[in-house]
């Protein structure tokens, strides 16, 4: 009878490592590199973002108010995400969205959505918005990914 029991033992010993690891093994982490512009500084890229606003094309809006002729006013964001998989898993299938804050208007550019990150590697992920808020307002943003078929999401800020 020991030695039925120091075999189960051993098995939920060794059953709740192996959940432990494909648990941990698929996990992101991010690291977010961030840069601002004026939209005055960028005219031609002002104009394509308000053309993109107007026909509805762009990933994520968070206000209906059209943009204004003084790009002045507006702040282009850039916002890379690094992410890295240290298990032995791949991340599939990425959704990528940000928490809009008081005075942001739209995700004009989004690259990366729908990749995969593959075990023990990197990619990185890259949005751009527009918004008359603080150059160094937090946002949040939401990655969601798939493990085998598990849903799982980091938030970074």
């Amino acid at each position: 009878m020991k030695k039925l029991t120091a075999i189960l033992v051993v098995l939920l010993v060794l059953l709740a490592g192996f959940a432990a690891w494909f648990y941990l093994g698929g996990t992101l982490h991010a690291q977010v590199f961030i840069q601002t512009a004026n939209a005055a500084d960028y005219p031609e890229a002002y104009g394509a973002i308000r053309s993109l606003l107007e026909s509805g094309s762009a990933p994520q809006a968070f206000t209906d108010a059209a943009l204004g002729d003084d790009a002045a006013r507006y702040t282009l964001v850039d916002v890379n995400l690094r992410l890295a998989n240290r298990g032995l898993f791949p991340a599939e299938w990425l959704d990528i969205r940000a928490d809009g804050i008081q005075g942001d208007i739209a995700v004009y550019a989004l690259t990366g959505e729908g990749s995969d990150v593959p075990a023990r590697d990197t990619a990185t992920v890259n949005l751009k918005l527009i918004t008359t808020a603080p150059a160094d307002a937090m946002r949040d943003i939401h990655v969601q990914y798939y493990v085998h078929g598990m849903k799982r999401e980091i938030v970074v800020r």
